[in-house]
C-alpha cells in the first residue's frame, strides 16, 4: 500500500519520497524535519506527544527534548505561517504539538480529531496595568488546569490578531483548528476584580455556559487558583455533554471507537439491566475498535462495577473481565489520572486490592485534583477504606468546584454516606435528601435514607425510603449488602445495620 500524500496551504508532502514541494518547488528540510512533519500530519489534528515525536525523528536513539524544539522551530521557520497568520504547528501545554488544520491524503475527505480540542483565547481586560497583568494570569492558570486532562487537547492563545480584529466565534475556531472556545473577560474597579468566563462551541457560536467570578485585588493568586480550578471542573462536563450530543447527531454506520465510548456515557447512568448491558456491549466494541484508546477499558469495567453494585450482581467470567479490563486500562493508562481512579476504584472495589487501589486513586488526584470523575472516585475510596474525613472534604470540593458535574448528586450521596459512617444520622438524612432532589432515580441515595431513618428510629419515613428503593431497584435485598460488606472495612457494617432496621427484605 503506498504511503498517502499530504496537503496543506501550498504545500504537497510525499513522505515516500521525502519531499515537500510548495508550488512546484521542493523545500529543503531534511530527513528529520520530513519525519516530524509526516507525523503531525498523519495525526489528522490531533495532538502528537513529545516522545512519539522524538521516536519518529530519532529512531532507536536516545536524545535530550531540546532537540525536538530546535527542529519544530526550524520547520515552523521553513513552512512560515497559514494565510490567516496563525502558525501551522501548535504547542499543546505539558504535551507536545499539532498541526493546527486538518490535512488529510489527497482526495480523501477530512478527518475530525478523536478527542475534542478546546482554545483558550487571551483573557480581555480593561487595560491598564493593575488589570492587565491580572487577565493574563487567569489565562495562564486556567490553561495549566485545563492542559493535565485527557478528555480534550487544549490549545494556548494564539496570535492575538486572531481573537481581536473582530473575527467571529465560528471564523476563530476554523482558524485555530479547534472544536471549542474559551473567553475569559476581566474588569477592575478599585481594589475589586470581576472575571467572566464563556465557553462556546466553534461549530455553531452557541454559547455552553457562562460564569462570574468575583474577588479582590489583595488575594490575587489565591483568585487565579480559584477560577483556574472552578473552570477545569466546570469545562469537563459542559465538553462531556456536547460532544455526547454531537455522537448522537453522527450516523451510526460511521461510528469511530470514541463515539461508541461517548454513546456509552449517558447509558452508564441509568439502572436498567437492559440499558448497562448494552452500554457494557458499546465500549466492549470501543475495546475491539481500538485497544490503545484507554478510557474504553477503563469504563468498561467501570460499567461492569455498576452492574454488581446496583444489579442483581456480575457472573464469575464477568468479575474476572472486569478486573482484566481495569488492570489493562492502568497499565496502558498510568499517565492518565482519570483512567488510573477508575481503574483503582474496581481494583479496590472487585478485586479487594485495598492498598493497591489506595495508592493509585491518590496518585491520580494528587496529578489532576480537579478532574470532576477523578475527585469523587478519590473520595468514594477513602470513603469506602481509607480515610473517612478526607473522603467527605474531597466531596465536599467536588460539590464546590463542579457544580455542573453529571455526578453532582452522587457528591451529595457521598457526602450523605459518609455522614452515616461516621454515625451522624441526621446529617446523614438531610445530605440524602438533598441528592434526591437532584436526582430521585438514583437507588444509593435511598438506601441511605433509609439507612439513616433506621438508626433514627423514623419508622415510617424508612419503610416508605426502602419503597421507593425497591421501586427503582426490584432486585435489591439485604443480602446484597451483606455480600459486598467484606470488601469494606468494619465501619460499613453501621450501614447494613440501618437498612436491615429500615425492613429491607432479606
Amino acid at each position: 500500500m503506498a504511503v498517502a500524500r499530504y496537503t496543506f496551504g501550498s504545500f504537497v508532502l510525499d513522505p515516500a519520497a521525502g519531499t515537500l514541494i510548495r508550488d512546484g518547488e521542493q523545500v529543503s528540510l531534511g530527513q528529520r524535519g520530513i519525519a516530524l512533519l509526516a507525523a503531525l500530519l498523519e495525526a489528522n489534528g490531533e495532538p502528537v506527544s513529545k516522545d512519539d515525536l522524538l521516536a519518529r525523528g530519532w529512531p532507536g536513539l536516545i536524545v535530550e527534548e531540546a532537540n525536538l524544539s530546535v527542529q519544530v522551530a526550524a520547520l515552523r521557520k521553513a513552512i512560515g505561517q497559514a494565510e490567516n497568520g496563525a502558525d501551522w504547528i501548535a504547542t499543546v501545554p505539558r504535551f507536545g504539538y499539532r498541526f493546527l488544520r486538518q490535512p488529510t491524503p489527497k482526495a480523501a475527505p477530512p478527518l475530525e480529531p478523536l478527542r475534542p480540542v478546546l482554545g483558550v483565547l487571551p483573557s480581555e481586560g480593561p487595560g491598564d496595568a493593575g488589570s492587565g497583568y491580572f487577565a493574563h494570569g487567569v489565562t495562564d492558570g486556567i490553561i495549566a488546569a485545563l492542559s493535565r486532562f485527557r478528555e480534550f487537547a487544549v490549545v494556548a492563545p494564539q496570535a492575538a490578531v486572531i481573537g481581536h480584529n473582530g473575527a467571529g466565534v465560528q471564523q476563530i475556531a476554523a482558524s485555530l483548528g479547534v472544536r471549542y472556545l474559551l473567553r475569559c473577560t476581566a474588569q477592575q474597579v478599585g481594589d475589586r476584580l470581576r472575571v467572566t468566563v464563556h465557553l462556546l462551541d466553534g461549530s455553531n457560536a452557541q454559547e455552553l455556559w457562562v460564569r462570574r467570578f468575583d474577588g479582590t485585588l489583595g488575594e490575587v493568586f489565591d483568585f487565579e487558583d480559584r477560577i483556574a480550578a472552578s473552570v477545569a471542573g466546570l469545562v469537563g462536563p459542559a465538553i462531556s455533554r456536547a460532544e455526547i450530543e454531537r455522537a448522537r447527531r453522527k450516523r451510526p454506520d460511521n461510528l469511530d471507537a470514541y463515539d461508541l465510548y461517548l454513546r456509552a456515557l449517558p447509558l452508564f447512568r441509568t439502572i436498567e439491566p437492559a440499558v448497562w448491558t448494552e452500554a457494557i456491549r458499546l465500549l466492549e466494541e470501543c475495546v475491539r475498535l481500538d485497544p490503545h484508546f484507554v478510557a474504553g477499558p477503563a469504563q468498561a469495567a467501570w460499567a461492569y462495577e455498576r452492574k454488581e453494585t446496583f444489579g442483581a450482581g456480575m457472573s464469575e467470567s464477568e468479575r474476572l473481565r472486569a478486573l482484566a479490563l481495569a488492570n489493562a486500562a492502568a497499565e496502558a493508562g498510568h499517565d492518565d489520572p482519570q483512567v488510573m481512579a477508575i481503574s483503582a476504584h474496581i481494583l479496590l472495589l472487585i478485586g479487594g486490592e485495598r492498598q493497591r487501589g489506595l495508592a493509585m486513586v491518590h496518585d491520580a488526584y494528587a496529578s489532576n485534583p480537579n478532574n470532576a470523575v477523578v475527585m469523587p472516585l478519590y473520595a468514594f475510596c477513602n470513603v469506602f477504606v481509607g480515610d473517612l474525613e478526607v473522603g467527605m472534604q474531597t466531596f465536599m470540593r467536588a460539590l464546590e468546584i463542579s457544580p455542573a458535574a453529571f455526578m453532582t448528586y452522587e457528591y451529595l450521596e457521598g457526602i450523605s454516606l459518609a455522614h452515616l459512617l461516621k454515625r451522624e444520622f441526621e446529617e446523614a438524612a438531610q445530605w440524602a435528601l438533598r441528592s434526591i432532589a437532584v436526582n430521585a432515580q438514583w437507588p444509593a441515595s435511598w438506601w441511605n435514607l433509609a439507612s439513616a431513618c433506621g438508626h433514627l428510629g423514623r419508622k415510617g419515613e424508612a419503610e416508605d425510603a426502602i419503597k421507593r428503593l425497591l421501586a427503582l431497584a426490584p432486585t435489591h435485598r439485604l443480602s446484597h449488602f451483606e455480600r459486598i460488606e467484606p470488601r469494606y472495612e468494619s465501619r460499613y457494617k453501621v450501614f447494613v445495620e440501618g437498612i436491615k432496621k429500615a425492613g429491607l427484605p432479606p
